[in-house]
């Protein structure tokens, strides 16, 4: 079977001379494999963390300048772009402090902790003529991407609702229906349930005793919704393993997507097809024959793997081939159990590259990052609230805002509003 061909993706005259802020587990594992892959579009020129022995490890490897301090960075620049691979909390400040001196940026999800730091990074970023963006690869995954391939293509009809339970509940879901929707959302309902359990450890560092189940309600203009919910999407406790389960539903089909077995190993083998109704399931009694309604045209949607690269996602249906072509085909990086992580970063980072050069509109941009984060802060305040129905967008700060700003303030002794005083936060490192 011939391999299918990866459209093509516009290449700047000049890379994008890149550092990269924060070379944790994160920048190693998951950036560093993709830089020989990215070199058309962007060519990493320093490195810089706290940390010393992670900045040097990394800048040695790279044969790239290593820094301590992001003044420091600023300073001598060597760059005109940063990627921020940092603890959330700090993705604010240094976005801010970045854009005011007119290096864009693009910043790891979730994007920032409160609504006035994303509405603070857009206008900073706009201020001073930079380009703000977030690292938001869910929107990018094989089945979202087939899914808005299916949605154009009509073949099960308008696509009214999403449904998904235990896959990626919060800013990263958000960020998905905003791409389906092509939209921003009118509203949210949300509800929310936590339940004591005995306390276990997931990591050292990370220790559980209470899980919260969420049930959040969106809905887009031209009558879609999405319900989102979650208990844990890590299968502890025996719940469904990420990535869930999940359905595309139309007038006349359903796309269905689950996680197979019930285990965090078994969490990637993801069983997909498309179940279609024909015609005669619509059938008129007026016209002798008495209409069904079940989905009897079913087809199975395929991975199309060529030495170890996700080629395209695609499904063979009584109407013809319905098909995503993959342009970003990396080697897979081991440390992940699926061959299509890489892809999906390298297309958020090579988005990044082309927003910088102006040789493409963003699919995601910096307005949509943050209703993707009004979408989580205003589901948290709907279930504070029992369930009110909030409108979006909304202005002014919420009561979960509020109680967050409070919680940082306690947390690292300084306003996380104040950009001068977080930059010269510490944060354990990963």
């Amino acid at each position: 079977m011939p391999v299918t061909p990866p459209p093509e993706v516009p290449v700047p005259r000049e890379p994008v001379r890149l550092a990269l802020i924060g070379t944790g587990v994160r920048s190693r594992d998951t950036y560093l494999p993709l830089l020989k892959w990215l070199r058309p579009w962007m060519e990493l020129t320093a490195v810089c963390d706290p940390v010393r022995e992670h900045a040097d490890a990394m800048a040695g490897e790279l044969a790239v300048p290593a820094f301590y301090d992001i003044r420091q960075l600023v300073a001598s620049r060597p760059m005109e772009a940063a990627v921020v691979v940092t603890p959330i909390p700090s993705h604010h400040s240094i976005s801010v402090y970045l854009s005011g001196c007119g290096i864009h940026n693009h910043v790891e999800t979730a994007w920032c902790s409160m609504l006035a730091q994303g509405r603070q990074m857009v206008e900073a970023a706009a201020k001073n003529n930079v380009v703000v963006r977030v690292a938001e690869n869910f929107l990018r995954f094989p089945i979202d991407r087939f899914a808005a391939v299916l949605r154009d293509d009509g073949y099960i009809g308008d696509i009214k609702r999403i449904f998904t339970y235990n896959d990626h509940a919060g800013y990263h879901s958000s960020s998905r229906w905003i791409a389906f929707a092509r939209s921003h959302p009118l509203w949210v309902q949300s509800v929310s349930h936590a339940m004591e359990h005995p306390p276990f450890y997931s990591r050292p560092q990370r220790h559980h005793e209470r899980e919260v189940f969420r049930s959040r309600f969106f809905q887009f203009p031209g009558g879609l919704m999405a319900i989102d919910q979650a208990s844990n999407f890590k299968c502890w406790l025996g719940r469904h393993p990420r990535p869930g389960y999940s359905e595309w539903q139309g007038t006349r089909g359903t796309l269905v997507h689950r996680a197979a077995g019930h285990a965090w190993a078994d969490s990637y083998h993801t069983p997909t097809e498309i179940r279609r109704c024909s015609d005669d399931a619509f059938a008129d009694p007026a016209s002798g024959r008495l209409g069904h309604g079940r989905a009897e045209q079913v087809a199975p949607v395929e991975m199309e793997m060529h030495d170890r690269r996700w080629c395209s996602i695609y499904a063979d249906t009584p109407a013809g081939t319905i098909r995503y072509a993959n342009p970003y085909r990396p080697d897979p990086l081991e440390q992940h159990r699926n061959e299509y992580y890489g892809s999906a970063v390298m297309d958020h980072m090579v988005d990044f590259a082309l927003a910088v050069r102006g040789l493409r509109d963003s699919e995601f941009d910096e307005h949509d990052a943050l209703i993707s984060l009004m979408m989580e802060v205003a589901a948290r305040e709907s279930a504070m609230q029992e369930g009110r129905r909030i409108a979006l967008p909304f202005d002014g700060e919420s009561e979960a805002d509020a109680l967050e700003r409070r919680r940082q303030r306690e947390l690292y002794g300084v306003d996380p509003m104040d950009i001068e005083a977080m930059l010269s936060v510490s944060f354990p490192p990963p």
